[in-house]
């Protein structure tokens, strides 16, 4: 059940990643969220996800 989580969290962080990396258009936001998600793998998604997007879509 383990591993389950793990390729779980896995899978979202890189879809979260390559999301940043099309959203975002400076390089600098682009690596700081890429470093945010990888070292905070639950909580790094969900900050993209429910912060980033909300402002960049503004």
């Amino acid at each position: 059940m383990g591993r389950i989580w793990v390729i779980l969290i896995f899978v979202i962080d890189v879809l979260a990643i390559l999301d940043v990396w099309k959203r975002e258009q400076s390089m600098e936001k682009r690596l700081l969220w890429t470093v945010v998600i990888l070292l905070l793998p639950l909580l790094g998604p969900v900050a993209w996800y429910l912060i980033s997007r909300k402002i960049i879509e503004l």
